[in-house]
């Protein structure tokens, strides 16, 4: 569908510039990087990204989606390893004699193209997992790309000590390469314990690809192109009314322009896309606050507050106290201002914060969330 298509693009055409972060990814690719962090706030295209690189640039690769994990507190051995196994089975029909390999891992056996587990899928154990990965590489002189589309969740993960094991293979295994997005840019430093001089990771080099929003001209040129795929000539005014309600966020231009292409193009439509949109946005929102049920009523204050423009570390502070009737002590209040920055609904921009996603502020002003 070019453009306009809503889903994930795979192809380069279908890609919308991104030229120089496709470049950067390319070449870590090539060079097999250990550890390739894919970063950027929601929407903005990682997983367009991820899989226009992949397709044109990977020899052999699995992608595991971790948004599956999204709604759990909790993420079991089990629950990891079927669904890890279960995209490798992508690999099968990848790359020749690749099944031999995995066969010859304790607790899995082969079946056809699928990965199916002797007994129970506790017994296999992931270090034997990459182990066999990296063998087959080497032999045939491969890199094998494994990536874990919002990485992030993985920090739920219990029964695996996993930054050892990403540490292990960083050293050790020189024919895979281990690609982590994340959109909860915040969360995923957290996780892998980035600066942290206790972190098995510490010290050891990372290629970072990141992706903006689109600027101003970027957001009408992308509107403009995508019309004209199927030549239609919108009224530039209202181009110009949605790029500045989406500024510059690609995932929600692209359902604009994927419901203009099926419905009259007039301002009127601009709004209901943001009507849409903010349904979406106040769900991912809802899902952050029901894995904090004790603190969801101080986050959405404090997002509440943002919107009506109390944007300084204090004014926010002093916004919560009045709402609560009470004071509340700074390593506390710090520490609910780091989990919004770090699961990417908010930005500090000098000395005050943002809402990142106009959609979501939207929905703060019109008092949607509660």
């Amino acid at each position: 569908m070019g453009l306009f298509d809503t889903r994930p693009k795979n192809t380069r055409k279908d890609l919308y510039d991104r030229e120089n972060e496709l470049k950067l990814f390319r070449e870590g690719i090539r060079n097999c990087r250990p550890i390739i962090l894919l970063l950027g706030s929601r929407r903005t295209g990682k997983t367009s990204l991820l899989f226009v690189g992949l397709n044109e640039y990977g020899d052999i690769y699995s992608v595991i989606d971790c948004r599956a994990f999204e709604e759990k507190v909790n993420i079991t051995y089990r629950e990891f390893i079927e669904i890890f196994t279960k995209s490798l089975s992508m690999l099968i029909r990848k790359a020749e004699g690749i099944s031999r390999y995995f066969s010859r891992i304790r607790g899995i056996k082969v079946a056809g193209f699928e990965i199916e587990f002797k007994n129970s899928p506790n017994n296999v154990y992931l270090i034997d997992v990459f182990e066999k990965l990296n063998e087959w590489g080497e032999e045939n002189n491969k890199c094998i790309v494994i990536a874990f589309d919002e990485a992030q969740e993985l920090s739920k993960l219990r029964g695996v000590r996993f930054l050892p094991l990403l540490a292990y293979i960083y050293d050790n295994l020189r024919h895979i390469s281990l690609i982590l997005t994340g959109s909860q840019i915040g969360l995923l430093y957290r996780f892998l314990k980035r600066y942290d001089p206790s972190s098995p990771l510490y010290g050891r080099a990372m290629l970072e690809v990141r992706l903006d929003k689109f600027t101003y001209e970027q957001s009408l040129d992308f509107l403009i192109k995508g019309f004209e795929e199927y030549n239609v000539k919108p009224d530039m005014r209202i181009l110009e009314y949605a790029v500045d309600v989406f500024n510059g966020i690609p995932g929600w231009l692209t359902l604009f322009g994927y419901r203009g292409l099926n419905e009259e193009l007039k301002s009127r439509l601009v709004e209901e896309v943001l009507e849409e949109a903010s349904k979406l946005a106040i769900s991912e929102y809802r899902n952050f606050l029901s894995l904090r049920p004790i603190a969801a009523k101080r986050y959405t204050t404090i997002l509440y507050a943002i919107a009506e423009g109390y944007n300084t570390w204090s004014s926010i502070k002093r916004y919560l106290e009045i709402k609560e009737d009470k004071r509340i002590s700074d390593y506390l209040y710090t520490n609910l201002i780091k989990n919004l920055v770090d699961a990417g609904f908010i930005e500090r921009m000098e000395d005050k914060y943002i809402i990142l996603d106009p959609v979501l502020k939207h929905a703060f002003h019109r008092k949607l969330i509660h």
